[in-house]
């Protein structure tokens, strides 16, 4: 990897400084910080662990110690010239100095013009000769002026070039992050860290990384908007995201710095998330999460060592409050919060009521540790033979189920809630609206128009479901992928259909068709139906292994089955129901077989997780076969059937009007419904009959309505929407009806 910064900001000439410049100008405005704090640096092991900016750097600290042991010898003198005010800077009055750092001083003025008080930030007059440093603090400048955002500090001006480096910057009364959320409740802490982390996301839109996120670098008023300050190790990237941070840099504040920081590690904007989390943790127990007696052991502890639960520190902390702390405290940049705006979307939900999406990996962490020990006693009662081998195995087999966390954000349905359940009814409606389109003709969508409008809705569900994945929104990703996992066999069966492909009969006969026995169904043949399946099982094993999420080896699972079945149907199953049902019942046993050894080699591979899904399937083939009750098995079938043989009349009572409407709503209200009661049987019992409950409507009422598929469509879709951003429409509704209560 090229150890050379390919963007330099704006402004910013080659000819000032050269990468490897910047570099130690970076490390020695640390060095100073440090200094300036009080600590006691070893300037030796701080060039050391700095190789690739060895011999340079040792040689410019060197003389700054000499410098300032000059400048101490000086006394009172030096101090008096060190001290001294300018009168004007880029035309401002000076009125006193707020504070200092290690490479400058931070000067009050005030604009006579517009009657303001406003901040000067200016570079030491020692360091006034050295373009690197000048170069490195005009860059904070420059990417400070470039923003505009109410909880940034605002830059005016970049100052004159006749006068010493400088910058004019919006002057902030307040007091750090910290201090001001002593007196505050809990939930006023949480809204103020949310803007906080607003501001930062903004931040790394325009492809800044901080770098120095800490409680002293926000601000806070007395009208409790915090404001995001000092970007002197401020970093930027490009728009491909490319990590631009040199290895071997450690900057930053111990307290609050990313492990990859304490590392000397490439950054990119998940460091600053490390760094939020830091300061929430703070925020939460009154403590940073890392505290050490030395500079060594302190970013030793950052690397390698879990902070304390806050719920152990203080029990009245919310449990979701210590996810979203915990989770972006992450050791591992990948299991962080991949942006500030999903920790952003975590605290939005809190502050909804809502349930928030962290889970921690600590947590597991923390219980493979006990797992581990207590897996080391097993194997020594082994030794003893208080346990037998096949005890032991059964225990640890226990115990690495225990531990898997590959689904957790999966099987987090403990707890049913409002967006939740409403992701889940939009993708059902979704994937029902679409079914229709393969079953029935439609005069309005004749030809390519039903394949158009199928296409339209599973492409952006697809990419919608991998751009949430890849944005860490993972229950709402599953959501979508899962309904695009559906509607790929309905997506081909359409093209297949309407291209006029796979049309060949079973032995040539239309009496052998499945859907040959559903007058009002499309013509599809079991060729079309048996290739739409087949197709689609690459799909499953794809999502399989971008998600590293066992659920999809449940869906190819059950698509393999479904596909079984219907290649039973091409072998002419529907005539030996008729002629000889015996025969049907002595091909489903194979498949049970087939199914049985899938699950023991994919077990025997090492993915356990996904081979419980073979093994019910067998089990249920085989008890099929050998039971020749198969036909109670297709509930949807049967359902079907039932409605076949009973069709309401063209002309309608009142009665049976109402029922078809009943039937959908009121299984809507069982879905819905199993919120406040965390009834899983309601909400899945209300799913089924949702659809068999618009199937009804389809065959008496929207008979050839092309509107009707088409609204299902775009109403589940919209209501995925929703439910995918339902905390931020929550909180708005509740501020405009708050709006409208105080009028």
């Amino acid at each position: 990897m090229s150890n050379e910064r390919t963007d330099e900001p704006a402004g910013f000439e080659e000819d000032d400084a050269s990468p490897r410049e910047r570099l130690i100008a970076d490390a020695i405005a640390e060095y100073l910080d440090l200094k300036l704090r009080g600590e006691v640096i070893d300037a030796y092991e701080f060039c050391r662990v700095r190789k690739e900016l060895e011999p340079e750097l040792r040689t410019e600290i060197e003389a700054l110690d000499e410098i300032d042991t000059i400048l101490m010898d000086s006394g009172e003198a030096v101090m008096e010239v060190s001290n001294e005010l300018p009168e004007r800077l880029s035309g401002l009055r000076i009125l006193g100095e707020i504070g200092s750092g290690g490479m400058g001083r931070v000067l009050l003025g005030y604009d006579d013009a517009l009657g303001r008080k406003v901040a000067i930030k200016t570079l030491s007059p020692r360091y006034a000769g050295a373009s690197s440093l000048r170069a490195r603090f005009m860059d904070e400048a420059r990417s400070m002026a470039r923003l505009s955002h109410p909880n940034i500090a605002r830059i005016y001006n970049l100052g004159r070039e006749d006068e010493q480096p400088h910058f004019v910057m919006e002057y902030l009364e307040g007091t750090n992050l910290v201090a001001a959320a002593r007196a505050l409740s809990l939930r006023q802490k949480i809204a103020l860290l949310h803007k906080v982390v607003l501001a930062v996301d903004f931040l790394h839109q325009h492809q800044i990384v901080h770098r120095d996120l800490k409680p002293a670098n926000i601000l806070v008023g007395p009208d409790l908007e915090p404001k995001v300050v000092d970007f002197g190790l401020a970093l930027q990237v490009d728009n491909l995201g490319r990590r631009l941070t040199l290895a071997g840099e450690v900057m930053g504040t111990p307290d609050y710095i990313s492990p990859e920081q304490a590392r000397g590690a490439p950054l990119d904007i998940r460091s600053d998330v490390f760094s939020l989390g830091a300061i929430f943790y703070e925020l939460l127990t009154g403590i940073p999460p890392f505290r050490a007696e030395s500079l060594s052991e302190q970013l030793r502890f950052v690397r390698e060592r879990e902070p304390l639960l806050p719920r152990r520190i203080d029990q009245t902390i919310p449990g979701e409050l210590q996810n979203i702390c915990l989770k972006a405290l992450e050791k591992d940049p990948a299991s962080r919060y991949a942006s500030a705006s999903e920790m952003a979307g975590d605290l939005a939900r809190f502050l909804a009521g809502e349930p928030v999406l962290a889970l921690p990996s600590s947590y597991a962490r923390m219980m493979s540790g006990k797992i581990e020990q207590h897996l080391r006693e097993l194997g020594g009662w082994k030794q003893d033979q208080i346990l037998s081998d096949q005890e032991y195995d059964g225990f640890r087999r226990l115990y690495e189920r225990l531990i898997e966390k590959e689904d957790a954000w999966i099987m987090e349905m403990r707890r049913l809630s409002i967006p939740q359940v409403s992701l889940y009814l939009g993708a059902w409606l979704l994937v029902t609206g679409g079914a229709l389109l393969v079953l029935f003709e439609y005069l309005g969508l004749s030809g390519w128009r039903s394949a158009v409008v199928v296409t339209a809705a599973t492409a952006p569900t697809a990419a919608m479901g991998i751009r949430s994945w890849r944005n860490g929104r993972l229950r709402i990703a599953i959501a979508y992928l899962l309904a695009f996992c559906l509607l790929a066999p309905i997506t081909v069966l359409v093209l297949a259909g309407e291209a006029g492909i796979f049309t060949s009969l079973t032995k040539g006969r239309e009496e052998l068709e499945l859907f040959s026995k559903f007058p009002a169904f499309k013509r599809t043949t079991n060729a079309q139906l048996w290739w739409s399946l087949l197709l689609s099982l690459p799909v499953y094993l794809w999502l399989r292994r971008l998600t590293r999420a066992s659920v999809f080896s449940l869906v190819f699972a059950v698509m393999a089955a479904l596909l079984g079945l219907v290649t039973l149907l091409r072998l002419g199953a529907l005539e030996w129901l008729s002629d000889d049902a015996g025969r049907i019942y002595l091909h489903v046993i194979p498949i049970g077989i087939m199914f049985f050894l899938a699950g023991l080699t994919i077990e025997r591979v090492g993915y356990s997780s996904d081979s419980r899904y073979f093994y019910p399937i067998a089990v249920v083939f085989t008890i099929v076969g050998l039971s020749g009750v198969a036909a109670f098995h297709e509930p949807y079938a049967a359902a079907s059937s039932r409605l076949e043989e009973s069709p309401a009349s063209g002309e309608l009572r009142f009665e049976a009007r109402l029922f078809e409407f009943l039937l959908p709503a009121v299984a809507c209200v069982f879905v819905l419904g199993s919120v406040p009661r965390q009834m899983k049987n309601f909400f899945a019992t209300g799913l089924l009959f949702t659809a068999i409950g618009i199937i009804r409507l389809q065959q008496d009422l929207f008979r050839d309505r092309a509107l009707w598929p088409i609204g299902l469509v775009v109403t589940g879709f919209l209501l995925m929407l929703a439910a995918a951003n339902y905390s931020l429409l929550k909180r708005a509704l509740q501020r405009m009806f708050n709006r409208e209560s105080d009028i």
